[in-house]
This record gives C-alpha cells, structure tokens and sequence, in this order.
C-alpha cells in the first residue's frame, strides 16, 4: 500500500460540516481524505451540532454498507471514538501508515495527529473500520 503524506492535511481549520481545505470536522476529513487519496466518494448527510447527544448512531446509519467493522487498526483505515458519557460513537479518525497514530479534527481546533496508544484515546476507542475500496 502506497504511504500517503498526510502533510497536506495538517493544520486544516476546524469547520462543522466542512470537507475540504478550508475546514473541516471528524465527519469530513474522512470524506475529503478518502476522496483525495483513494477516489472513494462517502456520503455527506445532513447532520446538526448535537447529533451525538441525542444518540444518532451516524456511523450505522450512513456507512455501514462500505466500512467493515474490525478489530484491530489497518492503514487508512476509520476508526471511532465513544467518550464516557456518550451513547455512540462521535469521533472518527484515520490510522496512519504506523498504525498507532491517526489524523483528526478535534472539535474547534485544527486537523493533527495522535496517538491510539494515549491513555484518552485507547479507553474511547469503539471501532476499527476498513473502507471499502481501499
């Protein structure tokens, strides 16, 4: 598999809804990610600030048909995060080429990398995904 600079990814603004280089947030980086760099085109639903809150389960509802459920990390690969206190998960990342770091959008702050093996990160971890296509 072919080893992506995520260079070009780092530092985008934080943006509800965005998906693209102007901003995004933890739904569409993937989107923009998977489009730019796999030509794999994922759904954009409509989706307010609270969705998560109310415990719409996003993931299940819009992407179960093309994004496995796995049960460990592969490269570019989704993954999704469940805080305590939340009913679904509400926080997607992207593994990277090493598979204990991942590229993603934390709430009103830029696109960055973090590592899965970080304390706050390994506890929320819910899901690994592999996206069809990839």
């Amino acid at each position: 598999m072919k080893r992506i600079d995520i260079a070009k990814y780092l530092g985008i603004p934080f943006k509800h809804r965005g998906s693209d280089q102007s901003g995004v947030d933890c739904y569409g980086l993937p989107r923009f990610f998977y489009k730019n760099e796999f030509g794999i085109e994922i759904i954009d639903p409509e989706y307010d600030n609270n969705w998560c809150t109310q415990g719409f389960d996003f993931i299940q509802k819009y992407y179960k048909e093309n994004w496995i459920k796995k049960d460990s990390p592969e490269r570019y690969g989704a993954v999704g995060f469940r805080m305590p206190g939340y009913k679904v998960e509400h926080h997607l990342g992207i593994v990277l080429h090493d598979l204990d770091s991942f590229l993603h959008s934390p709430l009103n702050k830029p696109v960055c990398v973090s590592k899965l093996s970080h304390p706050i990160w390994e506890r929320s971890i819910s899901s690994f995904y592999h996206i069809k296509g990839i």
